[in-house]
């Protein structure tokens, strides 16, 4: 940068050059540290002047945190220097410079193009990112990077200001803020670096701005976050007195200028999972990989290592600073070991470069750091925003916070703080939603252990979430359970209602909420067998009473639905779904009444109980209003079709479920109604023998759930329906396929027909596995949990006929006997077996 030129002083047989940071005697130079050089500098500019300690401190130690002792050794070095009587001390006020000064005209000062520091490690995984802020530089004078800490703000910053060194008059300048504690001291600082020569009150903002008013360059001014303001103050002057200047920033928040151009970095890319494509040359795996072989040359990711490694790095959120930490680990802990303890990872993730800032060398440092830039407040909602667990709406927050007596217009406006601040991520996609990155969140439960609140948020959050899940309760009272709309409130929440009721349910905490929140999402089918668990856990608690009627009505209700099905015997679902309806008559509520009749005429069909089952649906169908949603006629549809089917009207049943799935598709457009309505049609379809048609129109609905949010349910559903059908239909081939394709589905929702796996496994010639699996069944069909509709009883007598006539009597009891301990779990690995020798 073209620098004005400065004063030379002379004093005795010394000159002291502020340009060139020299003094000489007698022409030759004198050799000082930086520091005494400042401190002379300082006291020569005021001769004869005292000058107190705390002036001596700022001026030559700008915003650093030192021990006074430091300006008593380098006064030391000067006196040495200069002569004992050249710097006069005057007790408990400071320090004179004695000497008569003269000042000689200015110098030309030497032209400098500037002081990037030299890069440290690649920038890899941000080639995208370095083409964005090139194209925002290009277009904006002043461009701030935004990010949480540790994210690598400074390293792409660094690489696109180095790829404009060149391309400016005066050159390109790095200035570094971290060390800087006083705002007052920020103009003083960027000064000395340019090598400006501007000292004490010359060296404010206004002054900087005039003096560099003619200069063309690019100033990169880093880590502006805990200095903000001032930041904002003098970047702004510079800019309106300098149309030459353009400044890139770097900053854990905006500096909120008009003529700011904010571009916010994200973290590096994880791949989903060892199976993506191309998983390890996603930047974050990249990263990992490369800083161990920084340490261990010959380190390389096996096969094994690489889910390990992927999850690693997601858990760490693709932070570059926390990935290069754990990286550091790695060569002595070994791979495994390190992501094991990563839920102690302030522990553990210490050992940062010796070069770094300081509060880069460990996670918790860089968190610390970030934590105290915010205000009480803040710090308040940050902590208790710890509880929440994968992600939390504005709504939720304010639903928390409130309990701790907090206006909802504060917290909504510490939020906003807290995403600008870089410690709290709104996701985009629809709605707003946000999420604390694992690291910040563990700090903030930490920040809640340290004053002893986190059981009193633990308890707030259950609250929060059983009002959540009340709310969407009783908005849900024109729909069923399984509606798009439902879906998108609920499903986004179940870690958060893991966590709730963990606590409800754990030691220390509350009954009654455990009991509400199993009762209100015990009918959410897409992840049906973790709430299984729930319910049948509490339902002791509700047997014996202390709840209310409604929350009894709705936990009722939840023991009667679909997911029910294995867990509990046909009959005491039909009892659940009769003590619903009863409940639901004394609360005087239509709706509810409806859908406890629909599962009462369910499990009463399916006791052959016809009779029941018609008095249920005429009862459903007598408090109908006209203005009801088309979803209870589409439910009442199936109800008749359900009856008409067990009546052998499969013609009949087979309108009424094509009547529900055109209401489901044309009126509701409703496509999670529309899938559970095609699969309904694809079953009429197989019970009238029509084999081709069914897997056909189950096969065009499995390609539609791979295009969809479908979820594991819906998809095994379809997928095991196809997998018997073509079984029982003789087409082996396609049968094996859908079984390959089905597999990993039926492994995470092991709720799938046994006897359709039995049936399979005798046609793919593996009958001594198929009696195992007909054992296996036996043993629930006695417990009450094996009730078989029209379709699958019908492949259980196919089955059974199989193995009889392949096995010997004896050796078929053996094995029906041996395959009764076996689970679910276990049946899935008979099968892989059976497709992996076809």
């Amino acid at each position: 940068m073209a620098v004005t030129a400065s004063t030379e002083y002379r004093f005795g047989e010394f000159r002291l050059l502020p340009q060139e940071q020299q003094v000489l005697r007698g022409g030759a130079a004198v050799a000082l540290t930086a520091r005494a050089f400042s401190l002379l500098l300082v006291l020569v500019e005021s001769a004869g002047q005292l000058l107190s300690k705390d002036v001596l401190m700022q001026n030559v130690w700008a915003g650093l945190v030192v021990e006074e002792n430091n300006l008593a050794v380098q006064i030391g070095v000067l006196r040495k220097l200069l002569g004992a009587d050249s710097i006069v001390t005057v007790p408990s006020r400071g320090y004179r410079f004695t000497l008569n000064v003269q000042a000689t005209a200015p110098v030309p000062p030497k032209p400098v193009s500037g002081n990037l520091p030299v890069a440290t490690g690649l920038l890899l995984g941000r080639d995208a990112d370095l083409l964005a802020l090139h194209a925002h530089r290009q277009q904006h004078r002043l461009v701030t990077v935004v990010g949480a800490g540790g994210i690598g703000k400074s390293r792409l910053a660094l690489a696109a200001a180095r790829a404009e060194v060149g391309r400016w008059r005066d050159g390109v300048w790095w200035l570094e803020l971290a060390g800087l504690r006083d705002p007052a001291l920020l103009a003083l600082s960027m000064a000395q670096t340019l090598g400006l020569g501007l000292q004490g009150r010359d060296a404010g903002p206004s002054a900087l701005a005039t003096t560099l008013a003619g200069h063309e360059a690019l100033l990169v001014i880093d880590n502006c976050e805990h200095v903000l303001d001032a930041a904002a103050e003098l970047v702004e002057r510079l800019l309106q007195a300098a149309p030459g200047l353009c400044v890139l920033a770097t900053s854990q928040e905006p500096l909120r200028l008009s003529c700011e151009q904010q571009y916010r970095l994200n973290p590096l890319d994880v791949p989903r999972d060892a199976a993506t494509p191309d998983a390890r040359s996603f930047s974050a795996v990249a990263l990992l990989v490369s800083r161990v072989r920084a340490a261990v040359p010959q380190f390389s990711l096996s096969d094994d290592d690489l889910p390990l490694a992927i999850d690693l790095c997601r858990r760490l959120d693709g932070l570059p600073l926390a990935i290069e930490l754990a990286a550091a680990r790695i060569p002595m802990l070994g791979l495994r070991t390190v992501h094991d303890h990563l839920d102690e990872r302030f522990r553990l993730l210490t050992t940062g470069s010796r070069t770094a800032l300081p509060r880069h060398q460990t996670l918790h440092a860089a968190l610390a750091w970030s934590h105290g830039l915010l205000d009480d407040p803040q710090r308040g909602v940050f902590m208790r925003l710890g509880v929440f667990s994968g992600g939390f709406t504005m709504a939720l927050v304010q639903a928390l916070c409130a309990q701790d007596g907090m206006d909802q217009w504060v917290v909504l406006e510490q939020l906003a703080a807290l995403v600008e601040k870089s410690l709290v991520v709104l996701d985009s996609g629809p709605g707003s939603r946000y999420r604390l990155l694992e690291s910040a969140r563990a700090y903030a439960l930490e920040q809640l252990a340290a004053v002893g609140m986190t059981p009193m948020c633990q308890q707030h959050h259950a609250l929060t979430m059983l009002g959540f899940v009340r709310g969407v309760d009783d908005a849900n009272l024109d729909g069923a359970l399984r509606t798009d709309e439902y879906a998108a409130r609920m499903l986004p929440e179940l870690d958060n209602l893991r966590a709730a009721y963990a606590w409800a349910d754990g030691p220390g905490g509350d009954r009654q909420v455990a009991i509400g929140l199993a009762a209100h999402v015990g009918s959410l089918i897409d992840y049906s067998l973790e709430f299984v668990a729930w319910l049948l856990a509490q339902r002791p608690h509700v047997e014996r009473g202390g709840v209310s009627d409604a929350t009894a009505a709705r936990f009722w209700r939840g023991l009667a639905a679909m997911n029910m099905v294995g867990y509990l015997s046909v009959a005491d679902q039909l009892c659940a779904a009769e003590r619903c309806a009863v409940l639901y008559r004394a609360l005087g509520l239509p709706k509810r009444i409806f859908t406890a009749l629909r599962r009462v005429a369910v499990w009463a069909v399916s006791l052959d109980n016809h009779e029941r089952a018609g008095a249920a649906l005429d009862e459903a169908q007598a408090v109908m209003l006209p203005d009801w949603s088309p979803e209870f006629q589409i439910e009442l549809l199936r109800g008749r079709a359900v009856l008409a089917s067990h009546a052998g009207q499969l013609d009949t049943a087979l309108a009424l479920n094509q009547e529900a799935l055109r209401l489901a598709r044309d009126v509701m457009a409703d496509w999670r109604l529309e899938v559970m309505q095609q699969t309904n049609v694809a079953d009429l379809l197989w019970e009238a023998g029509r084999y081709a048609e069914a897997a056909d129109m189950l096969g065009e609905l499995i390609r539609r759930l791979y295009q969809q949010p479908a979820s594991d349910y819906e998809l095994m559903d379809a997928l095991e329906s196809r997998l018997w059908i073509l079984s029982e239909a003789g087409e082996k081939d396609s049968a094996i396929a859908v079984a390959r394709e089905a597999l990993p589905v039926l492994r995470r929702m092991p709720r799938f027909s046994l006897v359709g796996c039995a049936h399979l496994l005798l046609h793919l010639g593996r009958p001594e596995d198929a009696a195992r699996v007909l054992g296996a069944h036996a043993a629930r069909a006695r417990a009450g949990l094996g009730h078989l509709h029209v379709n699958p009883a019908r492949l259980l007598r196919s089955a059974e006929a199989g193995v009889q006539a392949a096995l010997p009597p004896e050796r078929l009891l053996a094995l029906r006997s041996n395959g009764e301990g076996l689970d679910s779990i276990g049946v899935c690995a008979l099968l892989a077996e059976a497709l992996a020798t076809v």
